[in-house]
């Protein structure tokens, strides 16, 4: 494995533990096609170029699905998570967001931050491992989170990229 897979690897695995424990092992991808946590960026190529690496998973736990992506040179990579009324149950989109930035903010040393824009309290967590930078907010019952990270290893690029994610997700969250 490269410093760069282990880098992604490492963020990926950052994201989902945010997410609270897992109920066992992740399902096989699913297509994009297949996956509305993939469909919220639009075209993948915008975002991580041409012959980006897409792949859509169904949920863990309250999640209604998931989707990684990462450039074809493997330098800038992605996960969304999405939450639907369905998939949350019980549980409030506000409750469950509460529950993932508490653990982002324990993360870091960077207070959470505040995204005007994309739907209600989006927060922002940057300084995290790998250069990775994850958004959260919430809009239409629906809660979605973005992580973000490039492999320049620069603090900015990563939050760019993350930025860029959500605002890509906030236009298409029904």
């Amino acid at each position: 494995m490269t410093g760069k897979q282990f880098v992604l690897m490492a963020a990926l695995a950052a994201v989902l533990a945010a997410c609270g424990p897992s109920g066992g092992s992740r399902p096989g991808p699913a297509t994009s096609a297949d996956n509305d946590a993939c469909r919220l960026l639009g075209d993948a190529a915008a975002l991580f170029g041409a012959n980006a690496d897409v792949h859509g998973y169904r949920g863990l736990d309250d999640m209604a699905a998931t989707c990684e992506f990462a450039s074809a040179d493997g330098e800038r990579g992605g996960e969304v998570i999405l939450y639907t009324v369905q998939s949350l149950g019980a549980t409030s989109a506000e409750a469950r967001m509460a529950d993932v930035t508490q653990r982002w903010d324990s993360q870091t040393e960077t207070p959470l931050g505040e995204v005007q824009g994309l739907g209600e309290a989006a927060q922002i967590a940057t300084d995290l491992p790998g250069y990775q930078t994850q958004i959260a907010f919430r809009k239409g019952g629906a809660l979605v989170l973005i992580a973000g990270r490039d492999g320049s290893n620069e603090r900015a690029a990563g939050e760019a990229l993350a930025r860029r994610m959500a605002q890509a997700a906030a236009a298409n969250v029904q």
